[in-house]
């Protein structure tokens, strides 16, 4: 009998309309937290239901990015696979277990250069 192990950091993905009306992925993480991914922010829930809070009840962290980032028909994660996440437009972001890391281009991510936002895991 194979057990089957996976090296993906993120167990579940969904898309989601804030009562903003914002756009956002939401990707379950196997430690139990959601990232919330916008074209113009990166924030970390404690759970699903956490995220939209008016009260903003279970936000552990947040950044504001200063770029846009593109949506692809509505949505911004295209793939991903162990720590990495391919976004729309090109951008990446790689999951470590201390932070997410946004690059504009897979060879700036593969090479660790040219960092536009970083969020802190670590709280």
């Amino acid at each position: 009998m194979l057990i089957e192990n996976t090296s993906d950091l993120i167990v579940r993905l969904e898309q989601r309309q804030l009562p903003s009306g914002i756009n956002v992925d939401l990707a379950a993480l196997q430690n139990g937290t959601v990232l919330a991914i916008s074209a113009d922010a990166l924030a970390l829930y404690r759970s699903f239901d956490a995220v939209g809070d008016a009260l903003g009840n279970g936000l552990i962290a947040s950044v504001t990015l200063p770029h846009t980032l593109p949506a692809e028909n509505d949505r911004l994660v295209l793939e991903h696979r162990a720590g990495y996440v391919g976004l729309a437009g090109g951008f990446v972001l790689l999951i470590t277990l201390n932070d997410v890391q946004l690059f504009g281009s897979k060879e700036d991510a593969l090479r660790n250069r040219n960092e536009i936002a970083r969020l802190s895991l670590a709280h």
